[in-house]
């Protein structure tokens, strides 16, 4: 039975509880307040100090989380990623100044996310914490790796199969092995999700051709279908404005030749990730410069629902305390070079060649090196033992040399002097048979060298 003395300890404790509430509420409330009146009219480029203002205090994080932790942890965040199975390059240099997402761009036809369906998109985000430089790296779909098959042997295959057989964790992997990275972490997002992201922010301004008008009206036919999305054709070409769905749809164009802002001219796949990056940068700045009402449209749409019509859009194994690190950084970057890898490849026309439709690395390791100074330009660099035996099974492979083998083979490893467990990546006879599709439906599967 309660005593007067312990209802009156209950009572008070219960007082303190509401005070300490109220309090909270009240400080937040006023921090709130502080911060949007400076930021509205003393602070230039307000959207953007104003967020990093929040994210940077205990206090605001405290806000921010209030509003979206539960519902990022629930909708977004991937519980069930295998942290302990990423493994890590040898070179670790950069895991200080540098991060690297891999963003992967899927194609799920029946809503798959973990696996059992291919990148259609592959990028690696990479974000210079010191300079808030973000540099875009698109690894074509088809490129030559080595990974983990279904059977978990190792095998030379195409890069999209990676997610396929083992999820982002295998995804990772191979990127990691094959490039010399240190990813940890990704985001993965299909046609609804890449759609809403854009419409979110009010849609985006893209140059197109008549050739690029009507294949986006062609993909769009299946983009409608796919993602229950509506939208209408694209009418006009040259400087237009476009929504989420007609941007993804451009996205996925490959037949038409592509130019980017530079003059460069891309065709196929190539050309098809140069859009890809094209439209990432557009999105970077729209939400840099977009106002509150797009930012809580954007967010609550991902965040509390992270679906249109029951299925997922995106998810990602980033946890919510590292994107209020990343966002500080996000909304004052500068994003630097795009870039598609690897730089120097070949694609045997031969479609009795083993290495037909393939992306092959005209030496991995010399491509590696490129990639390696591009985005990491102060630190030094040699390609790892790892690198170094891919490389040359590859070329033993597919018979694919870079120029001067001869005067470059004291770089790699002779077959007999790399390990059992490094030796062991014959490649299946069955080893395509679950790449055998296309996303247009048309049967076409051929890739050109870029101009």
């Amino acid at each position: 039975m309660a005593t007067p003395h312990s209802v009156r300890n209950k009572r008070k404790r219960r007082k303190k509880r509401r005070i300490k509430k109220g309090l909270l509420i009240i400080e937040l409330t006023i921090f709130l307040l502080i911060i949007t009146t400076i930021a509205a009219f003393a602070v230039p480029n307000s959207k953007a100090r104003m967020l990093k203002l929040l994210t940077n205090t205990t206090v605001g994080r405290k806000l921010v989380s209030m509003f979206g932790e539960d519902d990022f942890n629930r909708n977004v965040h991937n519980s069930n990623f295998k942290r302990d199975e990423i493994k890590m390059s040898s070179n670790q240099f950069s895991s200080e100044k540098y991060i690297n997402i891999a963003l992967f761009g899927i194609d799920p036809r029946d809503g798959e996310f973990s696996s059992a369906t291919h990148t259609d998109s592959i990028i690696v985000v990479t974000v210079n914490t010191q300079t808030s430089e973000i540099r875009l790296t698109s690894v074509f779909r088809d490129t030559t790796l080595r990974m983990k098959n279904s059977d978990n042997e190792q095998v030379l295959s195409k890069a999209n199969n990676a997610y396929f057989w083992g999820g982002p964790e295998e995804a990772i992997n191979v990127l990691n092995s094959n490039l010399d990275l240190n990813i940890e972490d990704y985001a993965t997002v299909n046609f609804a999700g890449l759609a809403t992201i854009i419409d979110s922010l009010g849609g985006i301004d893209i140059t197109i051709t008549e050739h690029e008008r009507l294949r986006i009206n062609d993909y769009l036919v299946e983009n409608r279908k796919v993602t229950g999305m509506s939208s209408p054709d694209v009418k006009n070409i040259g400087n237009i404005h476009v929504n989420g769905l007609q941007a993804t749809a451009y996205c996925r164009n490959r037949y038409s030749e592509y130019t980017a802002p530079d003059g460069t001219v891309y065709k196929d796949d190539y050309g098809r990730t140069a859009r890809q990056r094209f439209v990432l940068t557009q999105v970077f700045k729209k939400a840099q410069t977009a106002g509150t009402n797009k930012i809580i449209n954007m967010a609550k749409t991902l965040l509390e629902n992270d679906t249109l019509n029951g299925d997922k859009i995106m998810e990602t194994s980033l946890s919510w305390d590292k994107i209020m690190d990343l966002i500080p950084i996000a909304m004052e970057c500068s994003l630097g070079e795009t870039q598609g890898f690897p730089y120097e490849k070949y694609t045997p026309d031969d479609k009795n060649n083993d290495f037909y439709g393939y992306v092959v690395p005209v030496g991995l390791d010399q491509n590696v090196i490129q990639l390696q100074q591009s985005l990491f330009p102060d630190e030094d660099y040699t390609p790892s033992t790892v690198v170094k035996s891919i490389s040359k099974q590859i070329i033993k492979e597919s018979g694919v040399e870079p120029e001067e083998t001869e005067e470059k083979e004291s770089k790699y490893y002779d077959v007999d002097d790399i390990s059992d467990e490094d030796a062991n990546y014959d490649i299946s006879d069955e080893d395509d048979d679950n790449n055998d599709y296309d996303i247009s439906y048309d049967g076409a599967n051929t890739y050109y060298e870029e101009n």
